[in-house]
């Protein structure tokens, strides 16, 4: 079994994806785990609070560091109580390494603990980073309010990685070169032809004929495209 450890003060935006659907069933199955804690149980203050202004000034305001050590201090010392684990800690960041199919796959095959850190505000405390020898990870070239999405993302991504999560159909539509969320830019289910405001909208007759080199061919142009 592989476990998702998250660390996030709005842990719920992140269970409610999780226990969903295809990801839900796969934690039913104990083919994955998603843990969750929140830095605020962890903040040495009566408040909960777990962010500051920025040194130096600038907008926004910085996660605190003691909060995060904590938690990731409180996640190491569960994988502690199992033998034999491996674990990665991440940390979310537009200047980050990409994320990719690739990576979600090496992640599953080598770690049996990825810890999700997902920040806020302007940022993590860079010394959370330095502490537990994070990695920066990327899930595209743009700014979130938050690390929840990009964590929730990882998550997904590397579930479909974990045999038996998937059934067949869509395990060997994974092994296929995509571009998109599908094996090609297009597909199509019934019916054959729909009708939209007096225009005809037509299945490809290629994807009708049963022709299954036809068929690849035809997607392969226009993964192409």
């Amino acid at each position: 079994m592989i476990r998702f450890h998250i660390v996030s003060i709005f842990p719920e935006m992140v269970r409610a994806y999780c226990e969903a659907s295809i990801l839900g069933r796969a934690q039913e199955k104990n083919l994955l785990e998603v843990l969750y804690v929140d830095p605020r149980e962890y903040a040495q203050n009566k408040w909960g609070k777990v962010d500051d202004r920025p040194y130096a000034g600038g907008p926004g305001m910085v996660m605190m560091v003691d909060p995060l050590v904590r938690s990731l201090e409180s996640v190491a010392k569960s994988i502690a109580r199992r033998k034999n684990t491996k674990t990665k800690i991440i940390i979310f960041s537009p200047s980050g390494k990409q994320f990719t199919n690739v990576y979600a796959k090496a992640l599953v095959k080598k770690y049996t603990d990825i810890v999700l850190i997902a920040g806020r505000y302007e940022g993590v405390d860079a010394r959370v980073k330095k502490i537990f020898k994070a990695e920066d990870i990327s899930v595209g070239p743009f700014v979130l309010t938050g690390g929840e999405i990009p964590a929730m993302i990882v998550v997904d991504a590397c579930a479909r990685q974990v045999e038996g999560v998937l059934g067949t159909y869509e395990s060997l539509e994974e092994e296929r070169p995509q571009t998109g969320q599908t094996a090609s830019p297009e597909c199509y289910t019934r019916p054959e032809v729909y009708e939209w405001k007096g225009k005809k909208y037509r299945v490809p007759k290629v994807l009708l004929g049963g022709d299954h080199k036809k068929i690849e061919a035809w997607r392969a142009s226009k993964r192409r495209a």
